[in-house]
């Protein structure tokens, strides 16, 4: 099962967003408040797809986005706020949902993220 990392300040949308990827059948490689500690968790290993607040507790998730985008994992960025030139520039390529995301929403950007990078691991090794 594909293991996702899950980001987000608000304790409830935590919780929530760790229901419905259980629910989805995926594994949590980790879930955080805060960046540091999904910093932390990205030392330990590398997830399959990460799902990330952009504002973490008042603070721009975009250095940890670029951790986890360094480890080639997928991201979904989930935020009340999409209006960001970080979402238009360096993560156009990354799938936004807005909050408030129901169960469906995060199964369709979780499945387009984990589809698109089985592909490109698919084109990047020899059959």
């Amino acid at each position: 099962m594909p293991s996702i990392m899950i980001v987000d300040d608000e304790a409830l949308v935590l919780f929530d967003l760790t229901l419905t990827v259980e629910d989805l059948g995926h594994d949590i490689f980790c879930e955080a408040t805060n960046i540091d500690d999904a910093l932390d968790a990205l030392e330990a290993g590398s997830p399959d797809a990460a799902l990330l607040d952009i504002d973490v507790g008042g603070t721009p998730v975009w250095p940890l986005a670029r951790a986890v985008a360094r480890k080639e994992c997928p991201i979904v960025f989930v935020s009340a706020n999409s209006r960001h030139e970080e979402l238009k520039t360096e993560f156009a390529h990354c799938h936004v949902v807005d909050k408030p995301a129901s169960p469906t929403d995060i199964s369709r950007a979780l499945e387009t993220a984990l589809s698109r990078n089985t592909e490109q691991i698919d084109q990047v090794t020899p059959a």
